[in-house]
């Protein structure tokens, strides 16, 4: 009998490949179903960072509503402050919801207001019109769930996930000098920090993307 493979010892390369099984046969395509795990990818990452910084909060000034929602002590860690509709434990908490994608398009959107910095960035209306089944974002909030810096310990995560689906996707759309051809590889990365070995200066990365360079860089300091 084969072996079962629980959560902890799932790779998180087969935890991506399981966020593209979920969304097959839905009509939006490959790049539109990257892009929403993208999305959930960057819900995932804001969550865990602001619960971080809220339980720090918590241990300095006690569990207060004042200290815990005043927004100016997690942008002075920046952190991105998310009102309760907009944290990832709302979302998962609220995966079986009939209207799951409607209630993800509204995170996104208050998240922008929120957060000037993001204005533009997040995709706005999109969960909605991307043609899935409440069966499928669920099974897709999931996955997406499993992914943890503290299942995976690494200073790049999101890149890596990042990486992953601009490789795929290069992949199932029969080319791979049009999307991300300006995305370099983790090992490409880390290659290049070994050379360099930067003991000592600045590490100047002109064009930063997801901060690999810097990432890679840690360990020489």
């Amino acid at each position: 009998m084969p072996k079962k493979v629980t959560t902890a010892e799932q790779s998180l390369e087969s935890i991506m490949m399981n966020c593209r099984n979920a969304l097959r046969g839905t009509v939006g395509g490959n790049e539109k179903n990257r892009d929403a795990v993208m999305g959930l990818v960057f819900l995932k990452f804001a969550g865990d960072k602001f619960n971080k910084r809220r339980e720090a909060i918590k241990t300095q000034h006690g569990d207060v509503p004042a200290f815990l929602d005043k927004k100016a002590f997690y942008l002075s860690e920046n952190v991105f402050y998310l009102n309760e509709t907009s944290r990832w434990s709302y979302i998962v908490k609220n995966a079986n919801a009939n209207d799951i994608a409607v209630i993800i398009d509204t995170a996104m959107r208050d998240i922008e207001d929120g957060n000037p910095p993001l204005k533009g960035a997040l995709p706005q209306n999109f969960y909605a019109t991307l043609g899935t089944r409440p069966e499928q974002m669920k099974a897709l909030i999931d996955e997406v769930n499993k992914i943890d810096e503290t299942r995976f310990e690494n200073g790049d995560l999101i890149g890596r996930v990042y990486e992953y689906f601009l490789q795929v996707f290069a992949i199932d759309s029969g080319t791979s000098n049009e999307k991300g051809e300006f995305y370099t590889p983790a090992s490409i990365v880390q290659l290049i920090a070994e050379l360099i070995e930067p003991y000592e200066g600045v590490v100047y990365d002109p064009c930063c993307g997801s901060s690999g360079m810097f990432v890679s860089s840690i360990k020489f300091v």
